[in-house]
């Protein structure tokens, strides 16, 4: 909470700089101080043990989100820019698990006020890397296990690693990678050619492909900036979307071992082959190959990094293009990145182990082993992934059929479900759509 009140905090530097009215100062200031002092309140009474096991772990993750999002949204309806408490929990939610899912419509996002319009986007920061790692980063831990037990729960991927011998160390280690490619991101589009991209926009446009998260300012989205702007966001997108792992390789000078890694590659493999099948179809519907590429690439980069934002209305294509970004709105990103999903290590894993069995049952007597990364994985770990999507397969079912009271279509129904489970944003159909919003639906 103390924690989530500093970063709060950052937003009133933006009320000072757009001297905005009195309300905004207050709307930030209240949660703030509410903050602190809840916080200040519960480290009066210091545990026995600070010890954590994993069940405690789980307890810290599921309830750090519902808190920081609770008073992440304050900010809005004491503004009222946002004034109803669902809609305003639903956009904070959205912000910190970086879905990108959002209430509002392209002219009520534009009419925010400046620190608002970056609190939600910092959301998408803060949450990105997850903000329990960003407090094991900076917070001394005596407990080994306790750091294992928190990161584990908070996991992107099938299993939790070190970069170095201290959680804490590796906690470091990959908020820097991650500051670093932001400040990168930022300064190519702030220095860049496109005028309309001002330092607040490359800002805002920066935190939200960092976090992997979508909210977007303007109507247009993305489509509003130049092409140099749309090329440098599709590329960050897809590079936030590779695991932060292979980059912590790389600086220690194992550039080849980066590049064997197995998850990568699919990784790549997956983004060629989809941009080369959308180019294939939409080539009908725009001017040029340029066109049609860049705009094949950064739905591609958009929906499988799971960031959501968009330049066109893909709603408007030929259903294989559709049908392409759907499936990679399951896939998601690699397994210690930004990015939603499945993850691409959990289904090249799912689908070895499948190619596997039907090996194994075609011949009984042959020995089948899944490898991965050239080396052979336990059992172990296969049946924990087959769990996840049996899990992930029964959270979509009964989200969509929950969702389905409102007597929405199928399709929005059920591309509603995925893109929340999976941290996408926009979904298929004129309501969820890159279009459109998530305000129709009842509280």
């Amino acid at each position: 909470m103390i924690l989530t009140a500093f970063l709060m905090s950052l937003s009133l530097i933006f009320c000072i700089i757009y001297q905005e009215k009195l309300i905004n100062y207050l709307s930030f200031i209240i949660p703030i101080a509410l903050l602190l002092l809840i916080g200040y309140l519960f480290n009066i009474r210091k545990a026995k043990s600070k010890r954590l096991l994993a069940r405690e772990g789980l307890v810290i993750a599921g309830t750090t989100w519902l808190i920081i999002a609770f008073f992440g949204c304050m900010p809005f309806m004491i503004s009222k820019e946002i004034p109803n408490f669902f809609d305003a929990f639903f956009e904070m939610v959205s912000g910190f698990t970086t879905t990108g899912a959002s209430i509002l419509t392209g002219e009520e996002m534009e009419a925010l006020s400046h620190s608002l319009k970056f609190w939600r986007s910092f959301s998408h920061w803060i949450g990105g890397m997850g903000v329990l790692v960003f407090i094991l980063a900076i917070i001394p831990e005596s407990k080994e296990g306790s750091a294992v037990h928190i990161l584990r729960a908070e996991s992107p991927g099938p299993q939790v690693g070190r970069l170095v011998s201290k959680m804490q160390a590796t906690s470091r280690i990959l908020y820097l990678i991650y500051l670093v490619l932001t400040i990168i991101q930022f300064l190519f589009l702030w220095i860049g050619p496109d005028n309309k991209m001002n330092w607040f926009n490359s800002l805002i446009y920066t935190l939200g492909t960092a976090g992997t998260g979508g909210f977007s300012i303007h109507a247009a989205g993305v489509g509003y900036f130049s092409i140099y702007s749309q090329y440098v966001i599709a590329i960050f997108m897809i590079i936030f979307g590779i695991n932060f792992s292979l980059f912590y390789l790389v600086l220690i000078g194992n550039v080849k071992e980066a590049f064997k890694n197995e998850e990568l590659r699919w990784y790549l493999t997956i983004v060629t082959i989809s941009v080369l099948i959308i180019c294939f179809t939409i080539y009908n519907i725009y001017d040029n190959v340029e066109e049609t590429f860049r705009h094949s690439l950064f739905q591609v980069a958009t929906i499988i990094s799971t960031s959501g934002y968009s330049t066109v209305d893909f709603e408007q294509w030929p259903t294989i293009a559709k049908c392409v970004l759907l499936l990679l709105m399951i896939s998601g990103g690699c397994a210690g990145s930004t990015a939603g999903g499945i993850k691409v290590a959990r289904i090249g894993l799912l689908t070895k182990s499948s190619i596997s069995k039907v090996k194994n049952t075609v011949n009984p007597r042959q020995v089948t082993t899944t490898t991965f990364d050239g080396k052979a994985v336990n059992e172990n770990m296969i049946d924990n992934i087959q769990t996840y999507f049996v899990v992930y397969c029964m959270v979509f079912v009964v989200c969509t059929f929950l969702i389905s009271v409102d007597g929405f279509d199928l399709i929005t129904n059920i591309t509603s479900s995925l893109t929340c489970l999976n941290n996408v944003g926009p979904g298929l159909g004129n309501i969820v759509g890159p279009a459109g919003s998530f305000g129709d639906f009842s509280n």
